[in-house]
């Protein structure tokens, strides 16, 4: 037979209940305080250093081209290659911010971004972009012409 617990057992608190219940409490308003914090910033407008608005990837498309670059050959043919093609790369790094020195920051940068497919372009050929960067703001939209133009004179 198996011993049933007498009520007042039961009603009575035990010794490890209150600090139990401490932490469910502070764990508690502790989640409530992490999900909450940024509210007052982005319902009222109003910051403080208290409660931190939530900064969560910032800055992870900052200067990745999203869309086309087109070689114009001079027979009017033209080939379309996307960003990793012209920047000769198989993926762009998993950290972007410490390892990709490519990043396209204005619009001068596209030559030094596409400097592999303008060194195999042919000479009487011109490469344009048509698409958009990622910037702090946003994307913004770009149509850049003869890029590989711009690059000659730079020693790399």
């Amino acid at each position: 037979m198996t011993d049933v617990p007498t009520p007042e057992a039961v009603s009575r608190p035990q010794s490890g209940n209150f600090s139990m219940l401490a932490r469910h409490i502070a764990f508690g308003l502790f989640a409530v305080l992490i999900y909450l914090g940024p509210a007052p910033g982005q319902i009222f407008g109003s910051h403080s250093p208290w409660l931190r608005e939530w900064v969560m990837f910032s800055g992870v498309g900052v200067g990745i081209p999203n869309g086309r670059f087109v070689v114009r050959h001079e027979d009017g043919a033209e080939t379309m290659h996307t960003p990793l093609e012209a920047a000769d790369i198989e993926q762009y790094p998993l950290i972007l911010h410490y390892l990709f020195e490519n990043r396209i920051f204005a619009t001068e940068h596209f030559a030094h971004f596409a400097a592999p497919l303008c060194a195999t372009a042919p000479e009487t050929s011109s490469v344009r972009f048509e698409g958009a960067v990622g910037t702090r703001q946003g994307w913004q939209a770009l149509k850049i012409e003869n890029i590989c133009a711009s690059s000659e004179g730079e020693q790399p």
